[in-house]
């Protein structure tokens, strides 16, 4: 673990660094297009025409898988460890890396629109693999980031988050052998999901994740209403600790920027590459529309994780939260329970399955797009939905902090490997946005993209000259 925890530590020193210039350098290329288009993203991601959409993967349906992958575990716990590592300050940087990263995954998501291909099933996939392999055509790699990407989600990520589930589950309804109950039933609806197929899951994706939001904001708003502390005295915690770190947590200012950016990123994703193996499933005319989309999605994501926050640091001074002694999790309950009442565990256990349920339907589609981009064989599907039920079981019985290390692990490669994606072909992805900027200037209401107005073309196979 100390040998693991090493390595981990030092190669998110360097994902962090590059991801962060990355997301400077895309700001300033897209003119900053997080303040100057914030309005055309809720147009393009909100429109009545995507939400009527059924006869194909919208955009629209997309965004909210993708916002299933974004909205889990890391937006409850995620600000939570923050604070108890970065202090209150820590908030703010969450919220600075979230700016940048919204320009991040503007160009990241349709720069894996434009490569993404479609399958025999009709479907498109796309996503890094493709973008190594059509954009800088190097096979080799490309392989290995699709290996890494079934790995991470499928048995990394998906052991994460099955076995938050079953911690809060059992920490709720004490009863014999109550793991394997819920290993139980939880394998039985993985089933149910899996085989499905993605049309499937893109429809539940569409009535769950707007509905858990929303409710999540909700409970949040009661909690901070009912607190001694309030919000005023929240956010002024904030500000008021954006260059120092309170005594009562310890550390320095760059153990605050390391974990507000750390735990930024792993919650809403921008700049490490993996959104795209969702992103571009999608259908739509323009790359850009999934772009603004997923912009979007970051910003939502931001909120939720503020919410969060904004709980705990209504409870009083940070004196006081520190003075409990807890862990991110129990921290929580507590706090709710001075609020809501003996009610909190329950209402933080449901919210956990659901905000984990989400992440795990977005962790199968990314292993399965994965899988696609190696073989289309049944048989490899087959092992693949035995391989991720036996993955789900087994997780609700035991998990392994080692395991956990080694995913923070490929998640940095996958940043160190996506940045130097960005930098090879992410001038496309500014040409992308030139594109649909001159078309609405024109007044079309819905842009159509032709790969003609890109400098290079090469590797694009799904839009039309």
């Amino acid at each position: 673990m100390d040998i693991l925890n090493f390595i981990c530590d030092n190669m998110w020193y360097v994902a962090l660094v590059l991801i962060a210039l990355l997301g400077i350098y895309c700001t300033i290329k897209l003119k900053g297009m997080q303040i100057t288009d914030f309005k055309e993203m809720c147009r393009v991601t909100f429109s009545s025409e995507e939400r009527k959409l059924t006869s194909k993967v919208s955009s629209f349906q997309v965004f909210c898988i993708s916002m299933g992958s974004r909205i889990g575990v890391g937006n409850i716990s995620g600000p939570i460890l923050a604070i108890l590592v970065g202090g209150p300050g820590a908030i703010f940087w969450i919220w600075v890396f979230a700016i940048i990263g919204m320009a991040t995954s503007f160009i990241e998501t349709s720069i894996g629109q434009l490569f993404k291909e479609r399958k025999a099933d009709g479907e498109f996939r796309g996503g890094p693999a493709y973008n190594v392999k059509n954009g800088l055509n190097m096979k080799r790699l490309s392989i290995f980031v699709a290996v890494v990407m079934i790995a991470m989600y499928l048995l990394g990520f998906m052991s994460m988050e099955v076995s938050s589930m079953t911690e809060a589950f059992c920490g709720a309804f004490d009863f014999a052998y109550n793991n394997l109950v819920f290993g139980i039933v939880l394998s039985i609806l993985a089933i149910l999901i899996f085989t499905g197929g993605l049309v499937k899951i893109a429809k539940l994706s569409v009535k769950i994740v707007p509905v858990m939001a929303i409710l999540w904001i909700v409970v949040c708003i009661i909690s901070i209403i009912l607190s001694d502390g309030g919000v005023v005295n929240a956010v002024a915690m904030i500000f008021s600790n954006i260059f120092t770190v309170p005594s009562a947590v310890g550390g320095g200012l760059g153990a605050m920027l390391v974990i507000g950016m750390k735990r930024g990123i792993l919650s809403n994703e921008a700049g490490i590459g993996t959104i795209p193996n969702i992103s571009s499933i999608s259908n739509v005319n323009h790359p850009a529309r999934q772009g603004y989309s997923q912009a979007l999605g970051v910003f939502i994501d931001t909120i939720l994780c503020t919410m969060t926050a904004l709980v705990i640091l209504s409870y009083g001074s940070i004196d006081s939260i520190m003075a409990l002694d807890m862990e991110s999790m129990p921290l929580l309950q507590e706090v709710l329970g001075t609020t809501i009442g003996s009610f909190a565990p329950y209402a933080v256990a449901v919210f956990m399955f659901i905000f984990a349920f989400t992440c795990m339907m977005s962790d199968f589609i990314i292993g399965e797009n994965n899988l696609s981009f190696i073989t289309e064989s049944r048989n490899a599907r087959i092992a693949m939905y035995v391989f991720t039920v036996a993955v789900v079981f087994i997780s609700c019985l035991m998990a392994s902090d080692s395991l956990f290390v080694i995913v923070d692990i490929m998640l940095a490669i996958c940043g160190i490997i996506n940045v130097y994606v960005m930098a090879r072909i992410g001038y496309l992805g500014f040409e992308v946005y030139k594109d649909y900027k001159r078309q609405r200037s024109e007044g079309v209401d819905n842009p159509v993209f032709k790969k003609s107005s890109l400098s290079n073309t090469s590797g694009i196979t799904e839009w039309e000259d």
